[in-house]
């Protein structure tokens, strides 16, 4: 019998913490998960980073860190953003009803969007700026 595959990384810039949990976040694997939310959240005013997108697999005691995180965050003084996980994640999400309650977001909080240029600015299409310059 093989023991499911669960990794959990975890980046601290600042007061940001970006907490990247892959494979699946059952009941196993969510200890070390709501440890690892526990610790970047010990200091008031943390911004707070859940990334979801590397999940394949998530259980009740995932949602269930997840929605107590979430209670949390106003009462203990800490930012959180959920970045939305794969098909099936987000559809874990939608039957409990949490993916209506949890402050979830399509990419994480300061990145940049897809098409963007290293300084923010987005690249136009060759075709839209040739287009405009006649």
């Amino acid at each position: 019998m093989s023991i499911p595959s669960f990794d959990l990384k975890v980046v601290r810039s600042d007061r940001t913490t970006r907490i990247a949990p892959s494979g699946e976040l059952d009941i196993a694997s969510a200890p070390e998960f709501e440890e690892a939310i526990a610790e970047a959240t010990a200091e008031p005013g943390a911004k707070v980073v859940l990334d979801l997108r590397e999940l394949t697999f998530m259980d009740s005691t995932g949602l269930r860190a997840l929605a107590q995180t979430n209670a949390r965050a106003d009462e203990a003084g800490f930012v959180l953003s959920i970045v939305r996980g794969p098909r099936q994640i987000e559809r874990v999400l939608e039957i409990s009803g949490l993916a209506g309650l949890l402050p979830l977001v399509d990419a994480p909080p300061g990145a940049a969007p897809p098409g963007a240029a290293p300084d923010g600015a987005v690249d136009a299409p060759p075709d839209a700026a040739s287009a405009s310059s006649s």
